[in-house]
């Protein structure tokens, strides 16, 4: 019995090996805290791939690689470093896009509308991501009142809807 059981969790070891880090001691990458336990293929990748940390450096951001990653209220978020991966880690509500991902403008507006990840703004340390430039200048003619009806929208209508996940 137990030399089947050894047999069988062979593939399994095989299969993980290119995703354990190189060095000795080093975190596992792929740790991370799933709250509704979805399946990685069911994952939708965050921000578009960019390193949601980066946002926050001033300047553009990055594409994050695959392999440096961790899962946030079902979304899987790729880092340049594993320093980035940890930032985000400490506090993730600060650095994860506001209305998981989706376009600020159009929250408010009373619409689920995807973003584009290179489109944002930055506002109360908050990462607000928009559809386009021309919906990101339209948030800044009144982002305060844009935000506090974005934000309640969120609160009441889309925030437990799975289908309200911004895929990109």
């Amino acid at each position: 019995m137990q030399k089947t059981m050894k047999i069988a969790m062979l593939p399994i070891a095989v299969l993980m090996l290119p995703m354990m880090p190189a060095s000795a001691g080093a975190e596992n990458i792929f740790a991370s805290t799933i709250a509704d336990e979805k399946p990685a293929a069911e994952l939708v990748i965050a921000v578009g791939g960019y390193d949601a940390t980066l946002y926050f450096a001033g300047g553009l951001p990055k594409s994050g690689k695959p392999e440096i990653n961790y899962v946030y209220e079902g979304q899987i978020y790729y880092f340049t470093s594993f320093e980035s991966r940890q930032t985000f880690i400490d506090n993730p509500m600060q650095y994860a896009p506001q209305y998981g991902g989706h376009c600020a403008f159009a929250m408010s507006d009373h619409k689920t509308v995807a973003a584009n990840p290179a489109v944002f703004a930055i506002q109360d340390n908050k990462l607000f991501l928009f559809e386009s430039e021309a919906k990101r200048q339209m948030w800044e003619t009144n982002r305060r009142k844009f935000r506090i009806v974005g934000d309640k929208r969120w609160e009441l209508e889309a925030k437990n809807f799975s289908k309200y996940t911004a895929k990109f």
